[in-house]
C-alpha cells in the first residue's frame, strides 16, 4: 500500500474524528483537563483529549482517555471502536479486534466495526477473512466508499487488477470526483500497459487536483514509456516545482536526462545529472537505483 492510500484509509476509516490538528497540544490538553476537573462536558473532554493525544501519536495517553470514556458510555459502539483504534495503532491487533467485536455485539449494523475488523484481519495476513469483511460492509451500505476502497486496495496489493478495477470503477460511478480511485485506476492501467487509459485517468485527477506532484510524476512515466521525452521532462519538472523533494521524480528526471545525454551529449550537462543524483542520495542514502545510475554514468563519461 502506498503512502497516499494509507493516508486516505486512515482518514476515511470511520471514527468520530474531531478537528484536533492544533500544534500547541499541551495548551489544548490543559484545556480539556481543566474541564474535567470542573466537571464540565466531561465525556466530550475525554473524547477530544483522546483524539488530541492520537494526533500527537501519544497512544498510551489516548488509550487512557478512551478507556475512561468507556466507563461513561459502556453501551456505545463508538467508544469501543475508538479503544480498538488506539490498540490498532499500538500494533496490539488482538485487543483491537476484541473491541471492534464488542462494538458489533452492541450494534450488529455498525459498519465502522465491520470495516475495522477487516483491516485487522488484513494486517494479520488473513486475506480471505478481510475480503469477506469488506464485502459484508459493502452490502450494509452500498453508497459508502470506504469499504469498497479498502477492498479495491487489498485486491490491488495482491495484483488482482481486474477485481481492483471493478471496485475502483464502481467508486468512480458513485463519486466521479473520487481522486484516489481515479489515481489508482491510472496507476493500474499504466502497469498493464494501457497508456491512453492511464493518461486519461491522471488527467481527470489533475482537473480536480492540479497541484498533485505524484500525478505529474506518473504523467512523466507515461510519456517516457511512449518515448515522448520532451513531454516526460516537462511533466517531471512540473512535479518538482510542486515538490522539489519528490524522490522518485528527481530520480526519473535524472534517468531520462541521462538517456538524452547518451544520444545528444551537448544538450545536457552531465554534472547537473550527477548533482541531482547526489541530492536524491541525500534524501535516501539507501536508494540503490541512484547508485546504479551513478555507476552507469561513471562508465560512460
Amino acid at each position: 500500500m502506498n503512502k497516499t492510500d494509507k493516508e486516505f484509509l486512515a482518514k476515511k476509516r470511520p471514527k468520530k474524528q474531531h478537528d484536533v490538528h492544533i500544534k500547541d497540544y499541551e495548551l489544548v490538553i490543559s484545556h480539556y483537563k481543566n474541564l474535567i476537573t470542573k466537571g464540565k462536558n466531561v465525556t466530550d473532554a475525554y473524547l477530544n483529549m483522546g483524539f488530541t493525544y492520537l494526533d500527537k501519536e501519544d497512544y498510551e495517553e489516548a488509550l487512557k482517555c478512551f478507556l475512561k470514556l468507556l466507563e461513561f458510555e459502556p453501551e456505545t459502539p463508538e467508544a469501543f471502536n475508538n479503544v480498538g483504534y488506539v490498540y490498532e495503532k499500538m500494533d496490539m491487533f488482538d485487543s483491537a479486534k476484541k473491541n471492534y467485536e464488542k462494538a458489533l455485539e452492541l450494534n450488529a449494523h455498525n459498519i465502522e466495526a465491520v470495516i475495522n475488523i477487516g483491516h485487522i484481519l488484513e494486517l494479520q495476513g488473513d486475506y480471505h477473512g478481510a475480503v469477506n469483511q469488506y464485502k459484508k460492509a459493502i452490502e450494509m451500505d452500498r453508497q459508502n466508499d470506504s469499504p469498497r476502497f479498502c477492498l479495491a486496495v487489498l485486491y490491488d496489493q495482491h495484483d488482482m487488477y481486474d477485481e481492483a478495477i471493478d471496485q475502483y470503477s464502481e467508486i468512480i460511478r458513485l463519486y466521479p470526483k473520487h481522486t484516489k480511485a481515479l489515481y489508482n485506476m491510472g496507476r493500474i492501467n499504466f502497469q498493464l500497459g494501457n497508456y491512453s487509459a492511464s493518461l486519461k485517468q491522471f488527467q481527470n485527477v489533475l482537473q480536480l487536483d492540479p497541484d498533485n506532484a505524484d500525478v505529474w510524476n506518473n504523467m512523466g512515466l507515461i510519456h517516457e514509456a511512449k518515448n515522448d521525452y520532451p513531454e516526460a521532462v516537462a511533466a517531471y519538472r512540473k512535479s518538482l516545482v510542486l515538490n522539489p523533494f519528490h524522490e522518485d521524480t528527481n530520480l526519473n528526471l535524472a534517468n531520462i536526462q541521462f538517456l538524452i545525454y547518451q544520444t545528444s551529449p551537448d544538450s545536457i550537462k552531465i554534472n547537473d545529472i550527477i548533482r541531482r543524483l547526489h541530492f536524491v542520495h541525500s534524501l535516501n542514502p539507501h536508494n540503490q537505483k541512484v547508485e546504479k545510475l551513478l555507476s552507469r554514468i561513471e562508465k560512460t563519461v
